[in-house]
């Protein structure tokens, strides 16, 4: 077996584990289910409510799985198969199911024959103005067929007409997953690294990249993992030594009267890195998605010196930096042969900005660890765990972990009361005044970590209740009674409702609003209590208030004459349920109708 196919064999046996995993948190029945979350939670990050909003699989999904809106407006047609023999070929009759089925689509025509999850997600395709549309075919298993390729060409270029370029499509087979996969869990700081160089660096190309030899400052060493810490590290597999012999001998170099041979006494720090560019006008050298994989004994040696302010101002360290230029297997190889670890998260908007960094202390004294940046969590080692234990002060971590997008958007449905910012624009929720955003007036002296938590225990107990509804809704068989099926988890009255299939899935924010509007303004309530109630009438509550915004809806058919999934994107539409909750709620409580 070659080394690629031992790598594909290897990867199809772990995506097979983690799909048996979602199977049990999920309680999925279908198998094109498993690949269907793991392709959206592993790949595209996003969270499990929100890859229920988007799958449309089932009877009646016109061959299309999955439809997803990026921030750009771009419409995201999926097709999912997901074989057990990774030599499987993606069928050439359900790839004409899917042309057939969006031709169908595309022209309006579906409302008979789509499923009810599909109707939903083509309401918010016709609620936006569309940049363009991409159609994927993903598969763990082969990729298209010769003849599938030419159909889909000529149906893309039948779309496209005058709009030439809206209009796309790919294929993503079991070596595009891995490679996907690979790139996200490369260890690599996202951010350009840029070192000042007094002279031009040594480039050298030797096999398939460069190498670029030079020079770095003691000083911008120690800023450097000063800034990054041991996210600059993943690769270099040795945790810091500490007080070693060799490393008190590099403190000794590096503070001592040679420190200005510290050059010649040293090896120096290996950089992997993407790509790497000489700009002699301002005299740096950038690096791209960099690791360090030689030299992190040095590093932490200086930066400690650097930081008892010992560091000699003449010390200067030799630097080389390799670049992959994107090949996969030779980043392997340097990684494997010079140390190789995981990922460090991606950037996330607005991460470093010093409101964002305060809540994260806030939030840490009272026990809660803000995920400041995408996939931060994930990428941390046992030790770095263990740090953030320390900070939070808690044995267990699991639990007490707060996204910055999802804590964002329920503090924004709730204590700012703008659902319709949190759930349609949460870019928006990040974005500063003068650009048209709300950041300014969310992140303000307003927001409390309490609060936070508040908003984000609300926000996960209302998912809990979407997502036990989904998995039922998911499972049940055509044969049987939906009411029935459904009123042991939603209640009888709920049950009841005919598009209730419509409401749910699309509610968690717009309903985490009214029961804060709810407990908070017109019971009285202190927002420290609402953890509280929600554990000892939560669901009653849900329920009560799902009622409610459906009775409004049938008894204002003017004020609600669009579909639920964009009135549980609408301010306005919220407007009119607080208003119609406080009429109906009496001093103490109760429910006057």
């Amino acid at each position: 077996m070659s080394p690629e196919n031992t790598l594909l064999s290897l990867f199809k046996e772990q995506l097979e584990s983690e799909c048996t995993k979602l199977q049990e948190k999920h309680q999925l029945s279908k198998r094109g289910d498993l690949l269907i979350y793991w392709y959206f939670t592993r790949l595209l990050d996003l969270s499990d409510s929100e890859v229920a909003e988007i799958i449309c699989d089932g009877g009646g999904d016109l061959g299309v799985d999955a439809i997803y809106i990026d921030e750009n407006t771009f419409v995201h047609f999926y097709s999912f198969k997901n074989p057990k023999d990774p030599g499987s070929v993606f069928l050439g009759g359900d790839v004409d199911k899917t042309i057939s089925g969006l031709r169908v689509i595309l022209n309006r025509e579906h409302e008979q024959i789509a499923n009810e999850d599909l109707k939903a997600r083509l309401e918010d395709v016709y609620q936006q103005l569309p940049s363009g549309y991409r159609i994927h075919f993903i598969t763990s298993g082969d990729g298209l067929t010769h003849e599938s390729c030419v159909k889909l060409d000529s149906f893309v270029e039948e779309l496209r007409g005058p709009s030439e370029g809206v209009v796309s499509w790919d294929q993503q087979p079991l070596t595009k997953l891995q490679e996907t996969f690979y790139q996200q869990s490369l260890p690599a700081i996202e951010e350009p690294i840029r070192f000042e160089v007094s002279n031009v660096p040594y480039m050298l190309r030797s096999g398939t990249a460069d190498s670029y030899f030079f020079h770095v400052r003691g000083d911008h060493l120690a800023e450097l993992y000063e800034k990054h810490r041991e996210g600059l590290l993943q690769r270099n597999i040795r945790i810091d030594q500490r007080a070693t012999p060799t490393n008190r001998s590099i403190e000794a170099a590096c503070t001592g009267p040679q420190a200005s041979n510290f050059l010649h006494f040293n090896n120096g720090v290996t950089f992997l890195c993407d790509e790497a560019a000489h700009d002699p006008f301002h005299r740096v050298i950038i690096l791209h998605k960099a690791q360090v994989v030689n030299g992190g004994q040095t590093i932490r040696a200086i930066w400690r010196v650097n930081n008892r302010q010992a560091l000699d101002s003449n010390v200067l360290v030799p630097a080389r930096a390799i670049t992959s230029n994107g090949d996969k297997d030779f980043a392997n190889n340097v990684a494997v042969n010079q140390n190789n670890q995981n990922k460090v998260g991606t950037g996330f908007l607005r991460s470093n900005d010093q409101r964002v960094v305060q809540l994260d202390h806030s939030l840490a004294s009272l026990g809660y660890y803000l995920e400041r940046r995408e996939g931060e969590f994930k990428s941390l080692t046992d030790a770095e765990i263990e740090t953030v234990r320390k900070k939070i002060g808690q044995s267990k971590v699991e639990g007490r972990v707060i996204k910055l997008k999802e804590g964002a958007q329920a503090y924004t449905a709730t204590f700012y009361q703008q659902p319709e910012i949190a759930k349609k624009n949460p870019r928006r929720i990040f974005l500063s005044i003068e650009d048209g955003g709300h950041f300014e007036r969310i992140f303000s002296p307003d927001m409390t970590a309490e609060k936070v938590i508040v908003g984000h225990k609300l926000k996960s107990f209302v998912d809990n209740f979407v997502r036990q509804f989904t998995r039922v809704h998911r499972r049940i068989q055509a044969t049987e009674n939906p009411q029935i099926v459904y009123a042991p988890v939603i209640g009888q009255r709920l049950a009841a409702i005919p598009d209730i299939v419509q409401v749910i899935p699309q509610c968690s924010l717009f309903i985490c609003g009214t029961i804060y509007k709810d407990l908070v303004d017109f019971q009285s309530h202190l927002p420290s209590q609402i953890p509280e109630i929600l554990e000892q009438q939560g669901e009653a509550m849900i329920q009560e208030h799902l009622c409610l915004v459906v009775e409004y809806a049938k008894e204002n058919k003017d004020k609600a004459d669009q579909s639920w999934p964009t009135l549980l994107k609408s301010n306005s539409f919220f407007g009119h349920i607080v208003a119609f909750l406080q009429g109906v709620r009496s001093v103490d409580g109760s429910m006057i109708r």
